[in-house]
This record gives structure tokens, sequence and C-alpha cells, in this order.
């Protein structure tokens, strides 16, 4: 804060907020709103809506813990006297406006926050919170290990417990099950599965049954202590074909290859400029370039599912150890979608694959089990 000029830091809800307080993932609704302000010199102060007092002092480090009572309504008071305490009456406040950021509140309530407040000058802080949490503590990554995990093992129960007949919201269903037995909080699924729709990657699932033949493939992920996973792995109705093999074969060798260039001082521009000119070149009939759809070939994932950095050229980030990404270039084609995600850490000399999930397409069952 003394670096970029700043007073103090305030926060809304959100995962900066988690990060800072030690408070658990917040309830994400617009009612009761959770607040920390974060002098630069001082104590910081939890504001809570009266429902969430108890827990907000069971469940956070921070000691100075206030309360509002009105629902919907920004509690400016409150937050005007948590300032003041703090001996500021003027200044700067860094707030999340920018990049990628965003506060837990409606806009005119963060405009009646900055009318409250003034002198004080609320300023975007999204450079600060990011360089905070891009590279994250060993307790962090051991919690995205675990998450990683879960998902690796709820992959592997539901390609041996679906067959051909069942839908993909059953697929669906089973995979956020099985993921919460594994021990994973929040599970997520994306599926696709069948000829004509293997451009259409992010659907929640519907009742068509699969049939022999389809490619069935999931992007899932979970939190463990609010830590996320997220990668994608896929199998095929009766077994893959030669084609379907030689797919998942050449998207598996260019995922490898850019886990293989993650290591601290590269730039992540360096990795997508790799895997873009080789999923633009790869020896498939690409319907559909996926990876070219999302703007990059990766992602950084922590607190949040997807945060940065890009993996992406004009993305300017340096990698560091304790950054952790993904590595995922991918391509559909008439008769799959191939892609084979990776969730990776940079360690002090070079990588740490912490997916744990065998990326080659799996076979799922016919029925009665021919």
């Amino acid at each position: 804060m003394a670096r970029d000029g700043l007073d103090g830091l305030l926060l809304a809800t959100g995962t900066n907020l988690c990060f800072l307080s030690g408070y658990p993932v917040v309830e994400p609704t617009l009612a009761r709103p959770f607040y920390l302000v974060v002098p630069r010199v001082g104590e910081p102060v939890s504001i809570v809506h009266t429902g969430r007092d108890y827990e907000a002092r069971a469940l956070s480090w921070i000691r100075d813990v206030r309360t509002y009572e009105r629902l919907s309504v920004a509690p400016v008071e409150v937050l005007r006297a948590a300032v003041a305490a703090a001996g500021i009456t003027r200044g700067r406040f860094g707030a999340e406006l920018g990049f990628e950021q965003r506060l837990g509140i409606p806009v005119l309530e963060l405009e009646r926050i900055a009318d409250a407040l003034a002198p004080v000058e609320l300023v975007d802080a999204s450079s600060l919170l990011w360089g905070l949490r891009l590279r994250k503590p060993a307790w962090d990554v051991e919690a995205m290990r675990r998450a990683c995990a879960c998902t690796a093992t709820a992959y592997e129960r539901l390609f041996t417990a679906i067959c051909e007949g069942v839908t993909e919201r059953e697929i669906a269903l089973t995979m956020m099950v099985e993921t919460a037995r594994a021990g994973g909080s929040s599970p997520w699924v994306a599926i696709t599965s069948g000829a004509g729709r293997y451009d259409v990657l992010m659907g929640a699932g519907d009742d068509r049954p699969i049939e022999r033949g389809d490619m069935v493939w999931l992007d899932s992920g979970c939190t463990v202590d609010g830590l996320w996973s997220d990668f994608g792995r896929a199998g095929v109705v009766g077994g893959p074909t030669a084609e379907q093999h030689d797919g998942q074969r050449q998207i598996i060798e260019l995922t490898t290859r850019g886990v293989e260039m993650v290591r601290p001082g590269r730039p992540v521009a360096e990795i997508a400029a790799v895997l873009d000119e080789a999923v633009r070149t790869i020896g498939l009939p690409v319907t559909s370039n996926v990876s070219g759809i999302a703007g990059r070939v990766g992602h950084g994932v922590g607190l949040d599912m997807t945060e940065p950095p890009h993996i992406a050229v004009d993305d300017e980030t340096i990698l560091e150890a304790g950054m952790t990404i993904t590595v995922e270039p991918g391509v559909a084609t008439a008769f799959g979608l191939f892609h084979a995600e990776e969730n990776v850490l940079v360690t002090e000399t070079g990588y740490e694959r912490l997916s744990g999930s065998a990326p080659e397409l799996r076979t799922i069952a016919l029925k009665g089990g021919a």
C-alpha cells in the first residue's frame, strides 16, 4: 500500500476479502454484503450483517468485527466510522475497481460509500491485489492438490459407472456426486457429447441418451478450502475409434509440450505463441479452434476458478514460482472434442502437474457390457 500511495483498502464480499480475512467463501448476496477495511497502519475491520456476527468472529482472524442491520443498503455510517477510527480523514483507499476485479455491491451503493468517505478517494487496487494473489503460499497449493485429487477420483469413478443410454444430465449429476463423495466442495460440470455437438463445449447437459461411438467430454472442478481445480477428461461409448485415438494423442502431445515449457522466468506469451501455432497446424479436420474461441490456451487458477494470468500472446506476465495455471489447447472435429487440460504449479526449478488424472480417452461401457 505504501508503494502504491494507498492509505488503506476497502473490499466487499468476493475472493479478495476471503484472501485477506481468512473468512471462508462468503455468501454472494447483494442483500447482505461483507466489507473489509484494511488501513495501511492499524488493525483491519470486518463489517458484516448482524446475522453473520457470530460466524465472522469464529471463522476469521480479524478481531474487530462491526455489524449493520438494514438489508440491501450500504452501511455508510459504519464504514465511515471504521475509516475515521484508523485516523484517516483524507487520502486514497484502494478498491476492487479494475482489471478482473469486482465489488460485491451495486454501483449506486458504491457511489453512496464514496460520497460518505470523501475527501478520502476510492481508487483502483487491482494491481496490488493480483500481485498478492498470483503466487500461492504452500497451504493454498496443498488445497489445490487436494481439489485436483477429488476431481481426478470423481472422473475415474464416473467413467466406470456410466454406460450407453444414460443422459448427459445424469452424467453431470454423477460427476458432481462423485466429486462431493471424494471430498470436493462446489462441484461444477460442463458436458457435451455426440456428432454435431462437439463445437458446443460449455453446456450443462440435456436429456439425450449417449450412444455407441459418442465421445463424452466433460470439464469439471471443485474447491477445497476455497481453492479450485479445473480440468477436462473424456471417454467414448464402446471405445475410441482409430481417429479418436489419434486426435487425443495429438492434443495430449500439444498439452504436454506447453506444460514442459512452464518454469520461472518464462513469459506466458511464449507458451501461448507455441501452442497457438501448433493448434493452427494440427493434423485434424478442425471444425472449431476451441482455445482460439476462448482467446487463450490457459489461465490462472486459485481462489477464482479462472484468474490472471491469461496464457495468451498479449499477456505480459512472467511466470514465477508459486503461480498456478492451466494449460489447455483444444480443437473440435466432427468426431470429437479434443482438450486435455492440465493444472500446473510453477516450482522453483520448473513445474509440477497437479491434475493427477490420465488424459487418455476412457472406454464407456455399452448396454449389457457388450
